[in-house]
């Protein structure tokens, strides 16, 4: 394989990393827009709807409907929001192998003595 075609490949996949990054954080803003439509919806609901003489369907209903919405929303925008912009850090470990170890002991082991 030549060097000239190794760096395509690599050029092409970080330009699909970026795609994709672009994509998800597209999806990622839409649900946003959404969670926060539907909170104005549900705050409708309770506070105006509800409180009307004779609210079409039975205030009991419209209060659960606009508390559910709220309740909803949010937890959707707040998981959103966290995975958005506070992604989960990978830890960096050593990896150790037996032979490692075992080497690290004999060596220990023979200058005790």
């Amino acid at each position: 394989m030549t060097e000239n075609s190794t760096y395509k490949r690599r050029s092409q996949s970080k330009a699909r990393i970026e795609k994709s990054k672009r994509e998800r954080k597209k999806r990622n803003n839409t649900i946003i827009l959404v969670c926060i439509v539907a909170f104005c919806l549900g705050y409708y609901i309770l506070n105006y709807v509800a409180a009307l003489d004779k609210p079409p369907i039975g205030a009991t209903f419209n209060i659960v409907l606009g508390c559910a919405l709220i309740a909803v929303s949010l937890i959707i925008f707040v998981y959103t929001v966290r995975r958005q912009f506070f992604p989960k850090r990978t830890k960096r470990t050593r990896h150790v192998f037996l032979d490692e170890i075992n080497d690290g002991e004999i060596k220990t082991k023979e200058k005790e003595v």
